[in-house]
């Protein structure tokens, strides 16, 4: 007989998410008795505590809740996937955890989730939106089962797929000298104030592309913000090298920008799909898998 039960299993991981058992029963609208409770019976079925109580300051996950919440995560996803079964969906619980890139996301992920969802009706999509190293981490522990990213070569732990290559790009103000060309060296990029993404790894990404042909940038603003990024080149501030292509070329104050080749041979980026290395991939992540390969091969194919 299996010694605990999915409910306490949802009150672990909803304490530790909360940091505490008040904040855990409002958010799950049960008593904190009952939070307690679960999770004291879970400790004596495992022989291990999970958490180290501390006075008005909630609880801390030990060691050992450490690594059996991503394992907890993992089994609740697998059940609810198991309720809605593919075939006879009520849908009125099933959902899915996703993490997207937060340059990539806005461009394909609300396609890609129409498409999920058509095949999918019963299953909602829970988003988290975060850079590639707060990827791999919720994926190493569990809180999402799917990220869409760019390969960045962190080197983690979780499974990895290329569903596509992206190309960079020049992107200059309509006004800008350059903005008649149809390509752009590096070399005549760097002439230029470089306006830069400032994302963890994705700035490395960028300015290795300048290293490797021997040149230093001009950097003349970093920002995390691609609409950032596109509007400080709309309004002639700079230009900039990206991965990412919103539709239209319009920054947020109506100025238009325009794209260029790079004329040197540069590496493309690759978009991937991490799922957990340790974790069963559920039917519901690999639907939604199925919905990143469809999305990206028409877009191979309409380009």
């Amino acid at each position: 007989m299996i010694p605990f039960t999915l409910r306490q299993l949802q009150y672990f991981v909803s304490a530790a998410e909360h940091g505490g058992t008040a904040q855990a029963a409002t958010a799950m609208n049960v008593s904190q008795p009952s939070v307690s409770m679960a999770i004291k019976q879970l400790e004596e079925a495992l022989g291990e505590s999970l958490f180290v109580r501390q006075h008005a300051q909630g609880l801390v996950l030990t060691p050992a809740g450490r690594a059996k919440l991503a394992e907890a995560r993992s089994l609740l996803s697998q059940s609810k996937a198991w309720i809605a079964s593919p075939t006879g969906m009520s849908g009125r619980d099933a959902w899915i955890d996703v993490g997207c890139f937060v340059t990539l996301g806005p461009s394909h992920l609300p396609a890609i989730i129409r498409c999920f969802r058509q095949h999918n009706p019963g299953v909602q999509v829970r988003l988290r939106e975060a850079n590639v190293e707060q990827l791999h981490h919720l994926i190493d522990n569990g809180s999402i089962e799917v990220a869409l990213t760019y390969d960045l070569g962190l080197g983690r732990s979780g499974n990895m797929e290329v569903v596509g290559h992206l190309k960079p790009y020049a992107l200059v103000g309509s006004d800008h000298p350059l903005a008649t060309r149809r390509s752009v060296s590096l070399k005549e990029i760097a002439e230029n104030p470089l306006i830069l993404i400032g994302l963890p790894h994705s700035r490395d990404y960028f300015l290795s592309l300048f290293r490797s042909a021997g040149i230093t940038p001009n950097i003349a603003m970093e920002t995390q913000s691609l609409e950032m990024v596109r509007g400080m080149v709309a309004n002639g501030h700079g230009v900039s090298v990206l991965v990412t292509k919103p539709t239209p070329q319009v920054s947020y104050d109506g100025r238009t920008l325009v794209s260029l080749e790079i004329s040197e041979t540069v590496p493309p980026q690759k978009v991937v799909v991490i799922t957990p290395r340790h974790f069963p991939v559920t039917w519901m992540a690999e639907a939604f898998i199925q919905s990143i390969r469809q999305h990206f091969s028409t877009a191979s194919e309409g380009r």
